[in-house]
């Protein structure tokens, strides 16, 4: 009865969140964060029909329906160019939403759902598990996210009496799927800190919906290490882009079907910290990030089910307000499956009404981090790295400020702020340019025969020529509509180049009293003296004084930034340099 559905054209992607101009930016839909007139937000479940069934219609295309096919069921993974067990469980759970939300059974997409669920049959593996055909093979945490999904298609049919007629060859062979996964998962580990929780909570979703199973023994065994939260509400991963919802729904999870109030308790730590990691259009700091999400920046649509299930769980009118604005601050259709399933379990939430942070200076000690938000100004200033500062206004975003010195290499010329103490509005960062064995300095001769094999072992043995290290501070106050930073060494040796580097995306437009062009990725702009601002549509960044006494374009051992064009400060050291960033929207 199926035909063959090969695909010709992948489906385009969605345009990125863009921050090139007011053009591409929409106007926002809710009001400011926190506080002004608030339109009404999206983020109820018939809005997002439209979305839903637009979705399933451009994968129903990518389904091989060719009987003659080893695949056939199975949908095809665009960037795999080949069969997939992930893309196909999730086109079988949101094409399962869709009808539950509709309240319409319709046999041609059953019966799609149905040869769909007997291909992740066909594809499992021995074990119980499934592959991740990119990096994963016979993957326990990857069988693990697909569970996570099947087993809410068994909550909620059961719960709207949608377990019958059509349904019943598709819950069939899903529950056979799932009693194998519980099997794979029971033994087969994980790779990062997330995959516990997401392993865990599958196993404890799949024993509630079949409480025959036998899992209690595994998911204690996992629970026994506990929730990896830190006292400021950061996971391992501090991945407030991709991770951080699939630990907090993982803990969600748990603690619905395992009564683990501390799962509970964790979640609304780790959400309240990434409501402080917001910049005012919706975007998050990254730059904490130990995963793929570092120092990118867009719309944390991920964590709006994770807020929405919370509140299901304990009332927090402000996870409320956070899940309508971080809703209606993304692409359309983004993040669908969960969003979808939280309104399907919990109902539309309430109208926004609780304000969220939108001016605040709080110092994450323990995670070395100072977040400073003062409505559309957001700034972030960093211990452990060298990327020292970001800071977006609107539009207009600095993706980091970093100085170096041409002094024994990154690890003893850069400033990398070992030590970051906040007091009353100001923080100062400490380098002590001491991160090298040796350095600075220079080998000694040992006045005898050193074969080439003894080489690296007669280090130990030789004296030094000792040099001063590069030991700098790094002042930074509050100042209206900006920051003041005084550099200071406060040890060097004379003489040696320094540089000040301000790195902004391209797409803005750079302007000085006497110059206004717009900048390449790559390039480098000195800024000899006065001031210079880069602008995004209405919004600028504005830096200076200007210094140069060097001219290095690229300058030996400093960190480059292919991706961005870089305005330059630069000295001879000994360096005693006050400058400053200001924010402001229009001309200026």
């Amino acid at each position: 009865m199926y035909t063959s559905a090969v695909p010709v054209q992948p489906p385009q992607p969605t345009p990125p969140h863009s921050r090139e101009g007011t053009e591409s930016t929409p106007p926002p839909k809710w009001g400011r964060l926190g506080g002004g007139e608030q339109l009404p937000s999206a983020l109820h479940l018939r809005a997002l029909f439209p979305h839903l069934a637009t979705h399933i219609e451009e994968l129903r295309h990518w389904q091989i329906l060719d009987p003659t096919s080893p695949d056939v069921g199975a949908l095809v993974n665009p960037g795999y160019g080949c069969a997939d067990n992930k893309s196909t469980s999730a086109f079988v759970t949101q094409a399962a939403y869709l009808l539950l939300a509709t309240g319409v059974d319709d046999p041609e997409l059953l019966a799609r759902m149905n040869v769909a669920a007997a291909y992740l049959l066909a594809a499992q593996r021995p074990s119980g598990n499934i592959d991740l055909p990119s990096v994963n093979i016979d993957s326990g945490p990857d069988t693990g996210f697909t569970v996570q999904q099947l087993c809410t298609i068994f909550e909620l049919a059961r719960r709207e009496r949608r377990d019958t007629g059509g349904w019943l060859p598709v819950l069939e062979k899903l529950e056979r799927f799932i009693r194998g996964a519980v099997e794979g998962m029971k033994i087969g580990g994980f790779h990062t800190p997330n995959h516990r929780w997401v392993i865990c909570s599958a196993l404890t979703q799949a024993r509630t919906i079949f409480p025959d199973l036998e899992v209690a023994e595994v998911v204690e065994s996992y629970l026994a290490e506990g929730y990896d939260i830190d006292p400021e509400g950061a996971f391992i991963e501090r991945s407030v882009g991709v991770y951080d919802a699939v630990n907090d729904r993982s803990l969600l999870f748990i603690q619905e079907n395992w009564d683990s109030p501390a799962a509970l308790h964790a979640t609304a730590r780790n959400l309240d910290f990434c409501l402080h990691l917001l910049h005012a259009d919706g975007t998050a700091e990254t730059g904490l990030s130990r995963r793929q999400d570092y120092g990118t920046r867009s719309v944390t649509a991920g964590l709006v089910h994770c807020y929405l299930l919370h509140n299901h769980f304990a009332p927090t009118a402000h996870f409320v307000s956070a899940a309508h604005w971080l809703w209606d601050a993304k692409a359309a259709g983004e993040n669908l499956l969960w969003t979808v399933y939280a309104l399907l379990k919990c109902g539309d939430p309430a109208p926004a009404s609780a304000p969220l942070p939108t001016s605040y200076s709080r110092h994450f000690p323990h995670n070395g981090l100072w977040r400073i938000r003062r409505e559309r100004l957001s700034a972030s200033i960093f211990q452990d790295a060298t990327r020292l500062l970001t800071l977006v206004h609107g539009q207009a975003e600095l993706t980091s400020l970093k100085i170096s010195q041409t002094y024994f290499g990154g690890a003893c010329g850069h400033f990398f702020g070992e030590k970051l103490d906040v007091a009353e509005g100001v923080g100062v960062l400490t380098s002590g340019g001491l991160r090298r064995p040796r350095r600075p300095g220079y080998e000694l001769p040992l006045g005898r025969p050193v074969s080439p094999q003894e080489w690296n072992t007669a280090f130990a043995q030789r004296e030094l020529y000792e040099l001063p290290a590069a030991a700098s501070t790094l002042r930074v106050s509050e100042a209206e509509g900006g920051l003041d930073f005084h550099y200071r060494n406060v040890q060097c040796v004379d003489k040696v180049a320094v540089q000040i580097a301000f790195d902004f995306p391209p797409g803005g437009v750079w302007e000085t009293d006497d110059t206004r062009t717009i900048p390449a990725a790559g390039q480098p702009i000195f800024l000899k003296r006065g001031y210079g601002q880069m602008r995004y549509g209405s919004d600028v960044i504005r830096i200076g004084p200007g210094a140069a006494t060097h001219f290095m374009w690229p300058m030996r051992d400093a960190e480059t930034a292919p991706n961005h064009s870089r305005v330059l400060l630069t000295f001879w050291t000994p360096v005693d340099f006050q400058f400053q960033i200001r924010t402001f929207r229009g001309v200026g």
